[in-house]
């Protein structure tokens, strides 16, 4: 028996496993041995630690949490298990997390991270493929037991179980698609039900768990056929948002309140309204029907509950509160009545509907539940309990991430099971008795923003007071900018690295000045604040720019930004000296940047299709042009001639010489250029055309050499070594022969032309997973498991990405396997 631990512990085993019988097959292999291999069991391998049976149930955990991704790329099995594993129980795991006291580092049988080293030793000696170290620790608990639901596309504000236990509904913020049934065995979504325009706020599941009723924003009430998805009934045109709906325990009735103050009774069959509850004197927050059916008691934002007759519509009883009533449920047995106070959770006795007692000390909760006849369960905003109803004592108080949103809990009818919503679309479903994973540290733990300036090997994470600046060894240095730095607006670095530069708002009695703030990156210490008097308005008022640009010059010698609206600052960096003021824009600029040899400051109005260089030097208007800007940049500059071209929405490519200030404008379309490129040499133009070709121009003669067709809009370019890479609105790249004009390749995601020609690894935002690529090379080398919102490759193999899969999660990636 000692044999398969060894066996299942060995990267060679494990790999070979998955590569030749799948991932099903390696998880099933995992579970027998831990049928058969007994818990005191302990093999230690050669130069690697001592293993155990919790050995294998890690291994198997961290295979589940990937599994997705390891059946299409089983490849990539010794990346998952590292990045897993390593960071599970490894001392300085404990830096990223809030302190905690049943910490996987703390234990004395810590050894995954020591066993993922192993690998890694093995692994190296073989000569390995490239693969992606995770240098913080990945989202996902090895010991929690959780199961995902992913497939909304923002908050999940609402979630319930069928009666069975066996399906989960939930609601979203979603525009569409925000009403979701899922397999609870398997995670996968089996139902999308459409027909919400707007957020969904409230799901409840009929007593048979054929029918769902849901609540929304958008003022209505919605019955649903669970099975086929289709819409039966509908109660639109509600006083307010409808906050909360439940099922009559016959499954005839659905109650339904509303931030207008009212309930209404609806009869199921029908859709048709029985009555209308009046009384509340503010919004009605929840439902709930008694198990006996004859009573309904609603919770209210006027600090009360209120019990009806539901045959007759009258008001039997009134409770209160010493807050809004969020949440309040019924006993089995129909006995008592639970409901959120401002101390915890007061109960009533519903013989006289009098309130007896309130326990649960650690609130306010925002959700209440029965999970039998004697306990309950209840949800505050860190924090998940379980209770004695008689007693009040917490026998389980379960630490829940906070992710700065109102969360919703929805508890198995098994009584041992929950299933949790979150702000970044996914629902967990854990075992109530199950340690919950470490809690990140919040600085990090979710990213708004992210810049990066690859090659100087930096990014950098705004958050609301401080900055946190990653450099291409991936050291994370927090600092917090003075004066602070303009919300929402581009970090850049200088050519070599060494220069941070911020747009930063100064308020002052005139009102607020714009600035620039340069800081030396070694020390993260301001150098030089760069500023200067506005220039004359037509009222008197600053006007502040909506997109604060900044550039260095390729030399670094010099920055440019916009610091006031439809003008260009250019400093001297050396002595922060202000070199020109440069104007002509009458809109907001939205494109800033030099040329590549520095001689001109190309800046752009979207707004008005106008495009202007002015000469670094005099100062003085150089070219002053149409071309289309948006909704990506029309405009390109040749890296080695003085040579730049413009897009227009008439279909024309301008073609300037700015060594002789002549110019050429070739129609290369009927409808409109939206992305163009020029061969390093400034012989070629390629121009994007809405007619879905992209066409190749010989910009001495205006020739059009190729045509190369796509079946979607084509608006990014890029020329290659012999190449022409594109990118098109079917989120596809395709590679082109430059001598020919033939397809050579079709990749799916997302591809930056201008990366995958210039960087030596060059990333695509696939939908299921991120994909590495080396220069030009339209086959990947690497694929991670989460695409990713955003991802930058840094100057020195470093993978900086935002998630998407995990929303907003930071990934720190290091490659390894260059050559």
């Amino acid at each position: 028996m000692t044999d398969e631990l060894h066996s299942l512990t060995d990267l060679h085993t494990l790999e070979q496993l998955a590569r030749t019988q799948g991932l099903d097959a390696l998880d099933a292999a995992l579970g027998e041995a831990l049928a058969r291999v007994p818990e005191e069991a302990r093999v230690t391998l050669d130069g690697g630690p001592t293993v155990s049976p919790r050995t294998l149930r890690m291994i198997r955990s961290a295979l589940a949490l990937d599994a997705g991704f390891l059946r299409a790329h089983p490849e990539a099995l010794f990346q998952c298990l590292f990045n897993r594993l390593r960071w599970f129980d490894a001392p300085d795991a404990e830096a990223f997390f809030t302190p905690t006291e049943h910490a996987p580092w703390s234990a004395a049988d810590a050894h995954l991270h020591a066993l993922a080293e192993h690998w890694r030793r093995q692994r190296d000696a073989r000569n390995p493929a490239p693969w992606l170290e995770a240098l913080r620790p990945l989202r996902g608990g090895l010991e929690s037991r959780e199961q995902l639901f992913r497939g909304h596309e923002a908050q999940v504000l609402c979630a319930a179980f069928s009666p069975s236990g066996e399906r989960l509904a939930t609601g979203a913020w979603d525009d569409e698609d925000n009403l979701r049934i899922w397999d609870v065995a398997t995670g996968e979504c089996t139902q999308v039900l459409q027909g919400h325009e707007c957020e969904i706020l409230d799901v409840a599941w009929s007593p048979d768990g054929k029918l769902l009723a849901t609540g929304s924003r958008d003022h209505d009430v919605r019955l649903w056929d669970a099975a086929t998805g289709a819409l039966l009934h509908e109660l639109t045109g509600q006083e307010g948002r409808v906050t909360s709906v439940a099922f009559s325990p016959n499954g005839r009735i659905v109650a339904a309140g509303n931030l207008g103050w009212r309930v209404r009774l609806l009869e199921v069959s029908s859709g048709e309204v029985l009555r209308e509850l009046q009384g509340h004197e503010q919004s009605v927050l929840s439902v709930a029907f008694h198990p006996s059916g004859r009573y309904l008691a609603t919770g209210a934002s006027d600090d009360t509950a209120r019990i009806w007759n539901v045959e007759t519509g009258e008001q039997v009883a009134l409770i209160e509160a010493e807050r809004e009533v969020a949440s309040l449920a019924f006993s089995p047995d129909g006995a008592w009545l639970a409901l959120t106070v401002d101390e915890g959770i007061a109960l009533v006795e519903t013989q006289g509907w009098t309130r007896v007692r309130t326990v649960g000390g650690e609130g306010p909760y925002s959700q209440v539940a029965w999970l039998g006849n004697e306990t309950l369960g209840a949800l505050s905003y860190d924090r998940l309990v379980v209770l004695d109803a008689r007693s009040g004592e917490i026998s389980r108080s379960r630490p829940q991430e906070s992710d700065g949103n109102e969360r919703r809990v929805a508890f198995h009818p098994d009584g041992r099971r929950f299933a949790i919503t979150a702000a970044d679309g996914v629902v967990r479903m854990s075992d109530l008795a199950s340690e919950p994973p470490p809690e990140p540290l919040s600085e990090l733990a979710r990213v708004d923003e992210l810049w990066a300036s690859p090659e100087a090997g930096l990014a950098v994470i705004p958050s609301s007071i401080f900055a946190f600046v990653l450099d291409g060894r991936g050291q994370v240095r927090q600092m917090r900018p003075e004066p602070y730095a303009a919300p929402g607006q581009p970090w850049v670095a200088s050519p070599d690295g060494k220069l941070l530069a911020y747009p930063a708002n100064h308020y002052e009695e005139g009102g607020m000045r714009a600035l620039v703030v340069l800081l030396d990156v070694e020390t993260l210490a301001p150098v030089r604040t760069l500023s200067a008097e506005p220039g004359p308005s037509e009222d008197g008022e600053r006007s502040e720019p909506d997109a604060r640009l900044v550039a260095f010059s390729p030399d670094g010698t010099s920055v440019a930004a916009v610091v006031e609206e439809g003008a260009v600052r250019l400093w001297r960096l050396a002595d922060g000296a202000l070199l020109h003021t440069l104007r002509g824009h009458e809109d907001a600029i939205s494109l800033l940047r030099f040329t590549p040899d520095g001689a001109y400051l190309v800046s752009g109005s979207a707004s008005s299709s106008r495009l202007l260089l002015h000469d670094t030097k005099s100062g003085a208007i150089a070219v002053d042009t149409r071309a289309l800007l948006e909704p990506v940049v029309a405009y390109a500059a040749a890296s080695r001639a003085p040579r730049i071209c413009v897009g227009r929405r008439s279909g024309e490519v301008e073609i300037f010489e700015l060594a002789t200030a002549s110019r050429r404008l070739v129609r290369v379309t009927e409808g409109a250029v939206v992305g163009v490129d020029l061969s390093p040499d400034g012989a070629l133009a390629a121009a994007c055309c809405d007619d879905g070709a992209v066409r190749l121009v010989d910009t001495r003669t205006g020739s059009i050499l190729h045509e190369l067709q796509h079946p979607a809009l084509p608006f990014r370019v890029a020329f290659g070594d012999g190449v022409v890479i594109t990118k098109a609105n079917d989120e596809h790249g395709r590679f082109f022969s430059l001598s020919t004009g033939a397809l050579l390749a079709e990749i799916p995601g997302h591809v930056e032309p201008d990366e995958a020609v210039h960087q030596e690894d060059w990333v695509v935002l696939g939908e299921d997973a991120l994909a590495l690529h080396r220069r030009q090379e339209p086959t990947p080398r690497i694929f991670f498991q989460d695409p990713m919102e955003q991802a930058f490759i840094l100057r020195g193999g470093l993978v900086v990405g935002r998630g998407r899969s995990e929303r907003d999660a930071l990934y720190v990636l290091r490659i390894h396997g260059q050559g």
